[in-house]
């Protein structure tokens, strides 16, 4: 692949730009913590609870919904969310590789299946302001990104050649609805989590984490 080969970039947020341990944490680890104290069960027990109601929604615009969660659980999320912000990382090399995508003129659209009201945390907390000439929530669209809706949507509001876009994303399951909705140029990411071992992604190229993106796809 070459540089001038490139007209616009589609690029994942969390486990792509951001660290992925961070919603690893909130999820699997704080809520289910937050929970067991507010019901007065056991940790082990609220995980048990939480990751079964959990798991039925992934997919799903719920799975990733704030809101949703709140009036599940009973819990102000976004209170949550905003007691443990100072645990949101921004992966290394991500601020040099979004400047030299400008410096390129290349188009950079974040394709994210983040609920705003997270998204705006996210942001003010890595100050990723500014580097985007458009931000797309699958909430905007009603539909996650691993679903056709999405991409259909997709394609309705947004002018792109499908030829000279890239897409990077850390999910299997995206990147097949991706590829299914004519996007070719896909690139995996093979540590979304800092903290946990190589993911297996099939059928597309992977690089370690978004820095490597020249040095690895480009020639």
């Amino acid at each position: 692949m070459k540089w001038d080969s490139i007209e616009t970039f589609f690029l994942d947020m969390d486990g792509t730009l951001l660290d992925l341990a961070y919603d690893n944490y909130f999820w699997h680890k704080h809520i289910p913590k937050v929970y067991a104290k507010k019901n007065n069960i056991s940790y082990i027990k609220s995980k048990e609870i939480f990751e079964e109601m959990y798991k039925k929604k992934q997919g799903t615009l719920d799975w990733y919904c704030l809101n949703y969660w709140s009036d599940k659980l009973k819990i102000n999320l976004n209170s949550e969310l905003l007691q443990t912000k100072d645990k949101i990382r921004i992966f290394p090399g991500v601020i040099d590789f979004l400047l030299q995508l400008k410096k390129r003129n290349i188009r950079i659209i974040l394709l994210t299946n983040c609920p705003r009201d997270m998204l705006n945390v996210k942001f003010n907390e890595t100050r990723l302001w500014g580097y985007f000439d458009n931000i797309i929530s699958s909430e905007d669209y009603g539909f996650a990104k691993e679903t056709n809706e999405f991409w259909n949507y997709l394609d309705k509001e947004l002018i792109y050649n499908k030829e000279t876009t890239v897409f990077i994303d850390d999910n299997q399951k995206v990147l097949d609805f991706a590829y299914r909705n004519g996007i070719k140029n896909i690139i995996a990411i093979n540590f979304p989590d800092s903290g946990n071992k190589k993911q297996i992604i099939k059928n597309y190229k992977s690089i370690d984490n978004i820095s490597l993106f020249e040095t690895e796809i480009i020639n």
